[in-house]
């Protein structure tokens, strides 16, 4: 008995979230390795215009920068009393993982429910089939909004991806104006849809998968 439509695209859902986690987990274990690298380089007091010390530099230089540019650097250095720049640095990178992963998780929602949907379907089920689809359809629609908050957010923290974060602001940026209501919520209109979003995917995936 061959696989069914619905069953490849859970496994591709199981697939690309085992694959893309991995890859960000070893992109960002390569990236803590290279701080700590540059760290100890930095300790010993090594020629910063050395070949060496010039490789394991560039390519955590833009976050660097980046990171002693924002406006937590100075406040957060004179709080501490030492230079934060490597702690910031590896909140970031916490960050990042973090949302990234939380991108994966959406798609792999989505992929599921597409999945279950089309198996349900075949099966002959088609009400509960339809209702499957309409509620994973919902679900991508939520997602993909959130998918685009959270590039802006990732933007923000690390500096990086610029001209999608761009583009996404964009395309959520008349979103946002609906929810700038002022007064004391002033400017916190990107965090009231995001709470408003999360709270619509889980009613969606309450009345629609019973979760």
């Amino acid at each position: 008995m061959g696989i069914s439509l619905g069953d490849m695209l859970i496994i591709l859902a199981d697939w690309i979230s085992w694959i893309a986690g991995r890859l960000i987990n070893i992109t960002i274990g390569a990236l803590v390795i290279l701080l700590l690298l540059r760290w100890v380089s930095d300790a010993l007091g090594s020629n910063p215009f050395g070949r060496l010390s010039y490789y394991l530099r560039k390519p955590t230089n833009d976050l660097i920068y980046y990171v002693r540019g924002s406006q937590f650097y100075f406040p957060l250095k004179q709080a501490l009393r030492f230079d934060p720049t490597y702690l910031m640095v590896l909140i970031a990178v916490a960050i990042v993982w973090y949302v990234a992963l939380s991108i994966i998780g959406y798609l792999n929602t989505v992929l599921r429910g597409l999945g279950a949907s089309l198996n349900l379907l075949a099966a002959g089920i088609v009400s509960r089939g339809v209702y499957t689809l309409i509620g994973t359809s919902l679900l991508a629609v939520i997602f993909f909004l959130m998918t685009l908050m959270t590039i802006i957010f990732i933007n923000w923290i690390s500096g990086s991806l610029n001209r999608v974060a761009y583009w996404s602001m964009h395309r959520i940026s008349p979103l946002l104006r609906v929810f700038e209501f002022g007064g004391a919520l002033a400017g916190f209109s990107f965090v009231i849809l995001w709470i408003v979003l999360s709270l619509a995917a889980s009613a969606v995936t309450a009345v629609f998968f019973g979760v």
